[in-house]
């Protein structure tokens, strides 16, 4: 089908172009001019006699030619503009290039027309111009819209860290990822060209109001059209043909074809002769999803009934996310998948997912499971006004707020009227939630709900879950998080190079796992081992630091004058609840966030706050491990390249030189090359975070600042991570600075640690005595020390 549609479209493009090009050769000498809308010729006569079909043959060079140049000017002159007005961190530089563009939106096209054609003199270069002028302002916009939040976006942080090329930076990233914007804006940009063409020929711009031109014959000839329609029809198609055609050729360049996936020799037929089980609202039987490359999910089957959680649980790329999606009904692009999935009676395959609602799906990142641009009550009354269309409006918002007051969120007009990015992660995750239970979700799909949250926020999650699980929703949980599996799972499924190793009731796999996995999986990480004395003389300081965010015009402080310092050799924690200023704190002394007051020190030498005022070589000291891993890789990149880069662009080595390093640290992060070589998509989130840390590795650092380096990844996978960078920060004389929510993570690193409250240190001291004798209720909150510190101060 979609072969068939791009065969058409092209045949669609090419007559309009042919005739565009040919026609003036075919049409011949003009002939006599006989009685307007006769039946003269194949095709009739026009308003003024002339032979329509001769016209035709004349009429497309001109609007082709004339719309073709001036919608490449305006993209031309366009697109560069836009570029450079997302990508300047000067207000005043965007402020100079859109304001005036701005200004000519406001001004109406005819009206811009009229005050050119009185202006400037007649022609097709005039025609050009005034064209792609009045196009001009539109795809500034457009293209400033879309390159925004790639141009400052995590990747594009990274690669200024890492001082990669402007061209990689520019064309490389940020034009590759517009361009399935601005192709799809190119065919409605084409078409709208042709009729400002027609337009401006009738105000004495360009061709004359009766030359042979398409649009000028659609019309000038309209008063005829009962008379003699195809001397409209016949234009009309061509310029409909080249729109259509346009539009199903870009569409065919904007898809990205799935690799062609031969199924498996020996997969497993799907099954009906087994016994259903008829108390489970869930049913999957011999499931598997295979690519070219490998299996992803082998042969997994499960129950599950209404009112049980079942924790998923497993090392990354074992399956987990990959099964979520098989029960949704989707598949990534070049998957295979066998094996039968049934709930609540019904077959879900990618052909026939369940019904709206019917299964609620919580992400990792919550945001992106929300409407940016649509304020949290409108899309809550839209979902109860589509369950129940016959209620009325005191009945919807009833229904609204005993939902919103069962996921513990505010009710009153004021949170209604917020949009999702003006709440915090927690609220996020409790607002998918509830659309789900608006929608009479029967199961609901929680995707690693506590990674980055701190102890408060877990328990918190976890009273959630239990709670849905009480009001008879089935729940699938996929956590590494083994704190929250032990507080709310009834049943446990663990997966390892995507088979079911081990199943079972919670209490059972939990006290006694049979498989090798599973008990590595559930294993007690062992004890630090004791630090070697160092000199007291710091690597880091960090004084007196104070920053803030730009909210519209105004700032709002949070960092008020922290200091801190991390000696070679050591390890420094710094903790929090979510929004205290921990990441803040981090990306300041990477020079990703400038500070309004306060100094860092590197050994003694003061650093620039702005990262590109920094030199190379303090770049290259110190490194940054971005907290959302996937965001900070370019996705039109191989991982392998990208973890290359710092030590060619940092350390001067040679192609070869930088690629075998890449490949010794990925190895090291427990990454095989032939996943590296992978493009960034084509990688699990576990994978991603060690490949950050191999990428940050490469230049060699004397700093390392890790931003939740092991959220979201397994037991086993933490373990090797958390012993690798404690191995090289003896070994190496790394300062270390760890930002995290996981207790394990802090005792096994840190040396010391700092508690920031609102952006406050409000606890610091030696890592054994916070961690076993805090006095602080905050402290003893976070790292678990008290489980009855749960009314610790907290920020809203």
């Amino acid at each position: 089908m979609r072969r068939l549609r791009t065969l058409t479209g092209v045949v669609l493009l090419a007559v309009p172009l042919v005739l565009a090009v040919i026609g003036p050769l075919l049409a011949g000498e003009p002939g006599d001019r006989t009685f307007p809308f006769a039946d003269d010729g194949l095709l009739g006569t026009d308003f003024v006699g002339r032979d329509v079909a001769q016209q035709v043959l004349l009429g497309g060079r001109s609007v082709v030619v004339v719309a073709v140049s001036a919608t490449l000017l305006a993209y031309l002159l366009g697109v560069p503009a836009g570029l450079l007005a997302a990508a300047t961190r000067r207000r005043w530089v965007d402020e100079l290039l859109m304001r005036p563009l701005d200004l000519a939106l406001a001004v109406p096209s005819l009206l811009l027309l009229i005050l050119l054609a009185a202006t400037a003199p007649p022609g097709p270069l005039t025609l050009v111009g005034i064209v792609a002028l009045i196009g001009l302002p539109e795809i500034t916009r457009i293209t400033r819209a879309a390159a925004l939040p790639l141009a400052h976006g995590p990747a594009m942080e990274a690669m200024r860290l890492y001082r990669e090329t402007w061209w990689r930076r520019g064309p490389g990233y940020v034009g590759t990822g517009i361009r399935r914007v601005l192709l799809a804006d190119a065919g409605v940009r084409f078409i709208g060209a042709i009729y400002l063409v027609a337009t401006a020929s009738f105000l004495g711009i360009g061709v004359a109001p009766d030359a042979a031109d398409w649009a000028v014959m659609v019309d000038r000839n309209r008063t005829g059209l009962f008379l003699r329609p195809w001397s409209v029809a016949v234009p009309a198609a061509l310029i409909i043909c080249l729109a259509v055609g346009l539009n199903l050729v870009t569409d065919r360049m904007l898809h990205t074809p799935a690799p062609r996936c031969p199924a498996p020799p020996n997969a497993p037929a799907a099954i009906s002769s087994r016994t259903p089980v008829h108390s489970a609202l869930l049913q999957v039987r011999e499931l598997a999803a295979t690519t070219v490359e490998r299996t992803l999910v082998d042969g997994v089957s499960f129950s599950l009934r209404a009112g049980e959680i079942l924790a998923v649980i497993g090392a990354s790329g074992s399956g987990k996310t990959t099964t979520a999606r098989a029960l949704l009904g989707e598949a990534t692009p070049g998957v295979t998948r066998t094996g039968t999935i049934t709930l609540a009676g019904r077959p879900v395959t990618t052909t026939s997912p369940p019904g709206p609602g019917t299964v609620g799906y919580v992400p990792q990142q919550p945001g992106a499971a929300l409407h940016p641009v649509r304020r949290i009550g409108a899309v809550l009354h839209e979902i109860a006004r589509h369950q129940a269309p016959d209620d009325g409006r005191s009945a919807r918002r009833r229904t609204v707020a005993a939902t919103l007051e069962r996921v513990s969120l505010p009710t009153d007009r004021r949170f209604l009227r917020r949009f999702p990015h003006q709440l915090s992660g927690g609220q996020q995750q409790r607002l998918v939630i509830a659309h789900a239970l608006l929608a009479h979700a029967v199961l609901l799909i929680a995707d690693e709900p506590t990674t980055g949250q701190d102890a408060l926020t877990r328990d918190a999650v976890a009273r959630e879950l239990t709670k849905l699980a009480c009001d008879g929703i089935a729940v699938i949980l996929l956590s590494h998080d083994l704190h929250l599996v032990r507080t709310v799972a009834d049943q446990i499924l663990v997966l390892h190079r995507g088979a079911a190793v081990e199943s079972g009731p919670a209490a059972d796999v939990l006290a006694v796992p049979r498989h090798r996995h599973t008990r590595q999986l559930l294993a007690t990480p062992p004890a630090r081992p004791p630090a070697s004395a160092h000199p007291d003389r710091p690597l880091l300081r960090v004084t007196n630091l104070s920053a803030a965010h730009r909210d519209g015009r105004r700032h709002r402080d949070v960092l008020h004058d922290v200091s801190l310092t991390v000696p070679a050799g050591r390890c420094l924690a710094v903790v929090g609840r979510s929004g205290s200023g921990k990441t803040t704190l981090a990306r300041c002394i990477a020079g990703l966030h400038p500070a309004r007051t306060g100094q860092v020190f590197l050994a003694e030498h003061r650093l620039a706050a702005y990262l590109d005022r920094r030199r190379r070589h303090e770049l290259g000291a110190i490194q940054y491990v971005f907290q959302d891993a996937r965001a900070s890789f370019n996705p039109y990149r191989p991982v392998l390249d990208q973890v290359a880069g710092p030590a060619r662009r940092l350390r001067d080595a040679t192609p070869e030189q930088a690629r075998h390093a890449a490949r010794h640290l990925l190895d090291r992060v427990g990454l095989a090359e032939h996943t590296a070589t992978r493009q960034p998509d084509r990688l699990s989130g576990g994978e991603l975070h060690r490949a950050a840390l191999a990428r940050a590795l490469a230049s060699e650092p004397r700093v390392l600042i890790c931003d939740e380096t092991t959220a979201g990844l397994d037991r086993i996978t933490r373990h090797g991570i958390l012993t690798l960078l404690d191995g090289l920060r003896r070994d190496l004389q790394l300062a270390v600075v760890v930002i995290s929510h996981d207790r394990d993570v802090v005792a096994h690193l840190a040396d010391h640690i700092v508690v920031l409250d609102d952006g406050t240190v409000v606890d610091s001291g030696p890592a054994d005595d916070l961690l076993n004798h805090a006095h602080h209720p905050l402290t003893r909150a976070l790292l678990h020390t008290d489980p009855a510190a749960a009314t610790a101060p907290s920020n809203p």
